[in-house]
Order: C-alpha cells, then structure tokens, then sequence
C-alpha cells in the first residue's frame, strides 16, 4: 500500500473530504430555495413551505457526515463499520463531532417541518443559542485538573451565549442583503483564525476545525453560484450549516484557551470570537450599498484578524 505523508493524511482527513461533502450538502440545501420560489414560500412569510423537506434534510445530513466521517477517518475507523462503537470522546470538546452534526441536522428538519416562514423565523435564533449553551457546557473541560477553571468556564458560556447570538442575527443580515452570496466567506475566515489559534496549543482540536473549515469552503463555493434573492429571516438556503458551523468555531475557539499556558491577548480572542458581527456592523453602516467600500472595509478587517493570529 502506498504510504503518504502525514501532511498529505491531514490535508485529505481535514480539507478534501469534508469539502467535498459540504459541497454536495450545499447544493441540496440550495434546492430549498429553488423549491420555495416554485411554490411562492418566498414571496410571504405565512405562505406555507413545499417540496423543501428531503433537500433540506439530506443536505444537512451530508455536510454533517463530512465532519463525522473526517474523525473517524483519522481515528481509522471509517473504513471498519462494525467497531464504530469503539468511538469515544477522550476530551469534552470530542462531542462537538456529533452535537454540530446534530445542530444542523435539527436546523434542517425544522425548515422542513414548520408550516410557515414566520414560524421557522421566530425560534431559529433562540434554537441555536440554546443548542450552542448546551455545547459550551458538555464541550468546555471539567473535572480533575480543571476545578479552578470554573469562574473561566462561566465566563466562556456567558460570553459564547452573547457571539452566537450577534453572530447568528449578523449572518442572517449579511445573506439576506444585497451581497449574501459572501456570507459564508466570512464564516470561513473566522474558522481560519480559530484554527490557527487552536493549532499552537493543541493539534487534535485544530485539526477538527480544520474540517469545519473544509466544509464551509464547499459551502463556500455554492453560495458563490447562487442568485440573491429576498428571503425570509434564516430561510436562505445554506442558514443549517452555516449557523450550525458558526457554533462550532464560537465554541472551539472557547475551548482553545484551556490547553495553553498563556492564551492569546484578550482584544485577539474577542476579535476572532466576534468577527461575523463585526463585519455584520460594517455591511449595516454601508447600508448594503457602496459594494467597493464594502469589501475594502471587510478585506482590511478580515486581513487585520488573520495578522493578529499570526502574530499571537
């Protein structure tokens, strides 16, 4: 059998596979919007959504298994269904592998199942913040070891609470905006920085990023291609695994800080953990006009997030 490098392993584990998955998932997700124009979903948000609920839920289903498969294919076990139960979480964080998936897939379901637009409007937001509490809970560490990090831990839920919820209503109104194509962009370069974060201090949290980063790439490249059209709040067609994405790298980036002796400076980490709804602020300040101006300010702040990484 061929032997590749260990390099080569993580770029295919961590990048290939769960961008290919978060591309073929992205592209059933945007078969949600296609369906919801053919059935006028789009034009009111009391009219009822058809013909969304198998694309919504397979495609959550697929950019889900691309983060699942990822670690079983670098715990090799993917290859072995039978010994799957042989999975276990040796550190808290571990569980993110099935409680994002779960995220998704639940925000998938839900557009398929609600009656209406409205309906699905109004608990999305305070689904995902619940969601993501309970995934700061179970995934920061505890225990033996860790009985002094209470008052931190505490503090990493308050603050995950506030981001995932700015973040999420920011994201919201960037893809529902005349540049929502870009949305995901942001997205990803905020997973970069995470993980570029999580990489100095512990490389198994980092390489699972890296496979949040592989599918928002794939995610990344249908939005590219997709029209902009007025929808209704979180009803674009990527909003699952987006926010669902989202969650992870608030709460990645939460746990980093536990397995290093001198986290990064404070200005830093808010800086990444905040990112989506600082360029959320910039894209409500233009008024969703002036597109140069527009992307000048987001490149200069995506460019200024990624150098204090580097730097830290």
């Amino acid at each position: 059998m061929m032997q590749v490098s260990f390099e080569v392993q993580v770029l295919l584990q961590r990048i290939v596979l769960p961008s290919l998955l978060g591309f073929a998932g992205g592209l059933l997700l945007s078969r949600c919007e296609r369906r919801s124009l053919e059935s006028g979903a789009s034009g009111s948000s009391e009219s009822p959504l058809r013909g969304v609920m198998t694309a919504s839920v397979l495609g959550s289903l697929i950019v889900g298994a691309g983060l699942i498969a990822s670690d079983l294919w670098q715990r090799e076990l993917i290859t072995n269904p039978a010994i799957w139960r042989r999975w276990s979480a040796r550190e808290p964080w571990m569980w993110m592998v099935w409680m994002i998936p779960g995220l998704i897939l639940f925000l998938g379901l839900a557009k398929g199942l609600v009656a209406t637009p409205s309906r699905f409007s109004t608990w999305c937001l305070p689904g995902v913040v619940a969601w993501g509490a309970g995934i700061f809970y179970v995934c920061l560490p505890q225990g033996p070891g860790y009985e002094n990090d209470l008052p931190r831990a505490v503090r990493w839920i308050a603050l995950g609470i506030a981001a995932i919820a700015m973040n999420c209503a920011s994201l919201n109104a960037i893809a529902r905006g005349p540049g929502g194509r870009w949305a995901p962009l942001v997205l990803l370069v905020q997973l970069v920085c995470v993980a570029g974060l999580a990489l100095q201090s512990y490389a198994s949290l980092g390489e699972f990023i890296l496979a949040a980063t592989g599918a928002t790439l794939g995610l990344c490249i249908v939005s590219l291609f997709l029209p902009s059209t007025k929808t209704y709040d979180y009803g674009w067609p990527l909003a699952p695994a987006i926010l669902g994405l989202m969650v992870l790298a608030c709460a990645s980036l939460a746990t980093s800080t536990f397995y290093i002796s001198e986290p990064p400076a404070t200005w830093i980490l808010m800086s990444v953990l905040f990112l989506p709804t600082a360029a959320g602020a910039i894209d409500l300040c233009l008024g969703g006009k002036h597109w140069g101006w527009r992307f000048a300010a987001a490149f200069f702040l995506w460019a200024l997030a990624l150098s204090a990484v580097v730097a830290a």
